[in-house]
């Protein structure tokens, strides 16, 4: 009977430790492949059901690479990234979804 006990209690601790886990923060790189769209600002607005998580700006040179970099921590889930590139003047808005389940690298493309 106490051994019943402790692997019910040690798969119960188990269980838990796997709900923070996943809780928890990771380190997402959000990578945007501005290049060839002649923008000249990015705007970026991260939401996590219909909630703002994070914003970032982001001025853009001319000959600037054609990628821009930004670190962020987010908990696991589904995300929708609101962009708003700046092009000689004029704004284009665009929505892209991703989808957060480990650290690492997401490529956001931004068509021309």
């Amino acid at each position: 009977m106490r051994g019943l006990a402790r692997l019910l209690f040690l798969a119960g601790a188990v269980g838990i430790g796997l709900f923070f886990l996943r809780a928890a923060p990771r380190d997402v790189t959000l990578v945007y492949a501005v290049g060839g769209s002649g923008g000249r600002a990015l705007e970026v607005d991260i939401e996590k059901g219909g909630a703002a998580i994070r914003r970032a700006e982001f001025h853009l040179a001319e000959g600037a690479p054609a990628q821009v970099s930004h670190r962020v921590r987010l908990t696991d889930g589904e995300y929708v990234v609101h962009l708003t590139l700046m092009v000689d003047g004029a704004s284009r808005r665009l929505e892209r979804s991703i989808s957060v389940s480990e650290s690492g690298t997401i490529v956001i493309p931004i068509e021309p």
